[in-house]
């Protein structure tokens, strides 16, 4: 799959159209509806979407954290057979841009004969463009617009903001059945202050992306993945660690090897997979109250994972 960013002029395609935070099950809706066009009539499957989020530019203070940064949102997409996703520059002009202009714009650039949109897609200027208003102008211009109906679960609505309020929560496997592809969070593996090193429990300091949404603080069970395609079971710790304050979010995960063994992440770039909550995070008296603890988190995410063998 190509990732172009700002690209000024395609080959006819079937085009996608969404923000695609999280590409949780609603989108998935949208990319199989895609794939499914591309397939029929042959053209290209290509994926619009904006970067960054428009509330990022419109109002700051409201812009929620990213379910997805663009490498695993691309990773989603491929894994769909998207064949390019189009990155588009979310800046205040684009803000400003009318959804006559948003069009025309749309038009000149993807030449696309299906477009594909999820039922609440707005854009332009104040969101006022809507899917109707592309059905009505692709009759005059050439393409058929797909409106793609909610997905629902449990009843209501899959959603970026649904998904983030349960992530808040630390409901994993709720978070993961919306999602579909599951609650992921990547990142090199840095140095830290060895903490953990000293009670036994060597762990690998993840770097937080930029703007990603976090779970709950606490401690969870998680598949970690390194560059070679290697998955390992792992206890990880995310929070502020109020009993040894470092006065900053961290996540660290501890490999959970065989005894004898260890494995040397420093420098590499790994992806946690999270899979279950285990406990919120806690405050303890001393460094050994808090060195017991993690022995009985290790051996709850040992029994865990022993559960899916």
């Amino acid at each position: 799959m190509k990732i172009l960013r700002d690209p000024k002029r395609m080959n006819p395609c079937v085009l996608v159209l969404g923000m695609f935070d999280g590409v949780h099950r609603g989108h998935q809706a949208l990319l199989m509806r895609g794939v499914e066009l591309a397939q029929e009539m042959s053209f290209p499957l290509c994926v619009m979407a904006f970067e960054p989020h428009p509330l990022r530019v419109i109002a700051p203070a409201r812009c929620p954290a990213m379910l997805n940064t663009l490498p695993e949102k691309a990773r989603i997409m491929q894994s769909f057979g998207v064949d390019m996703l189009c990155i588009t520059t979310f800046d205040r002009a684009r803000a400003d841009q009318s959804p006559e202009d948003f069009m025309a714009e749309m038009v000149e650039t993807y030449a696309p004969v299906v477009v594909v949109c999820g039922f609440n897609f707005t854009f332009g200027k104040g969101g006022e463009g809507t899917g109707r208003m592309l059905r009505e102008y692709g009759r005059k211009h050439g393409f058929r617009t797909v409106i793609v109906p909610e997905v629902l679960v449990e009843g209501e609505t899959v959603s970026s903001t649904r998904i983030r309020k349960l992530l808040a929560a630390g409901d994993i496997p709720m978070v993961n059945r919306l999602l579909g592809t599951g609650y992921t969070l990547s990142g090199r593996v840095e140095g830290g202050k060895q903490l953990g090193r000293t009670m036994g429990f060597p762990t690998a300091n993840v770097r937080i992306p930029k703007y990603k949404a976090l779970p709950a603080y606490g401690v969870y069970a998680c598949w970690l993945e390194t560059a070679d395609g290697a998955f390992h079971p792992s206890v990880v710790n995310v929070g502020c660690h109020p009993t040894l304050p470092e006065g900053h979010v961290t996540v660290e995960a501890h490999v959970l090897t065989a005894p004898g063994e260890s494995i040397e992440l420093y420098g590499q770039h790994v992806r946690l997979s999270f899979m279950r909550f285990q406990r919120p995070e806690t405050r303890f008296d001393d460094k050994g109250a808090l060195q017991a603890q993690i022995t009985r988190d290790a051996e709850e995410a040992r029994a865990y994972f022993a559960t899916l063998a």
